[in-house]
């Protein structure tokens, strides 16, 4: 059975650590693949602006899996999201006030399809951070009254970036346990939780993109490095987590990368595998 879609990870894993990847190369490949017949989908944890941004050259061919399984696009049509009902929401910041100080947090951001917004008290440094993963992002006077403001979209992911001196394992006891039962946290690397509905996972997205275009799990390869990953990894025997990736993940997949993601492991084992000459 050949493989018809390919959906892959992007912070460590098709990303370089500078967020940045060899676009002459991959432009071959994404050629190779579209002329076999292989889709090719971004999975992330980040939004949908950012997603078309790094792939501006071919965005209209891909599909979007934006904040963690929470949005999805085909190209620049919006296919599914998982709203955030208010009082979820509301919950989820009363937990986040009552756990954590100001200097606990170094950026909290709350998410729709296009759009993502942030305190307006964010320091520069981090709301830099922050336009890196979301792109489109604007200043509110006060995110706790986020529905206070005119929103043109539902809200669908919270993306809470702790500082260094938290300890992301204790997070996930203290604020899990606070954390409304239909809503789910995932660990997205670098500090950071996102939470959102339970259903809104990058495994069910992918599971839903494989539905409509009638894949069968072993037509599907993934590509990951972190735990936000282990449902891809874990949905088809063509898994590879990234040789940079912690042992945990390496061992949920059926495969490992020869290469790093600094060294364009994705892109390499893609080429090996469909004896794409370079």
């Amino acid at each position: 059975m050949s493989i018809r879609l390919i959906a892959t990870d992007m912070d460590g894993t098709f990303l370089n650590n500078e967020h940045n990847y060899d676009h002459h190369r991959f432009k071959k490949v994404f050629d190779k693949l579209t002329k076999n017949g292989v889709q090719l989908v971004a999975a992330s944890g980040s939004s949908y602006p950012r997603l078309r941004r790094e792939f501006a050259a071919v965005a209209d061919q891909m599909i979007f899996i934006s904040q963690n399984g929470s949005v999805i696009h085909y190209g620049d049509e919006l296919i599914d999201c998982f709203p955030l009902h208010h009082d979820d929401l509301r919950a989820v910041l009363v937990a986040l006030t009552r756990l954590y100080g100001d200097d606990d947090i170094n950026q909290l951001v709350i998410s729709g399809p296009t759009t993502s917004f942030v305190d307006q008290s964010m320091d520069e440094k981090n709301f830099a951070i922050v336009k890196l993963f979301y792109e489109n992002v604007k200043r509110v006077p006060n995110l706790q009254d986020i529905f206070k403001y005119p929103l043109n979209e539902p809200l669908t992911k919270i993306s809470v970036n702790f500082a260094d001196h938290i300890d992301i394992t204790d997070v996930t006891s203290e604020l899990d346990n606070l954390l409304p039962a239909n809503l789910i946290m995932e660990n997205s690397g670098f500090n950071t939780e996102l939470i959102g509905d339970a259903h809104a996972t990058k495994r069910n997205a992918l599971m839903a993109i494989a539905s409509q275009f009638n894949l069968r799990q072993n037509e599907i390869m993934t590509f990951g490095d972190n735990e936000n990953d282990l449902g891809m990894l874990t949905l088809t025997s063509h898994s590879y987590a990234m040789k940079n990736a912690a042992l945990p993940i390496r061992l949920a997949a059926s495969n490992v990368t020869r290469l790093t993601n600094q060294e364009s492991g994705v892109l390499d084992t893609i080429e090996h595998y469909f004896d794409f000459a370079r």
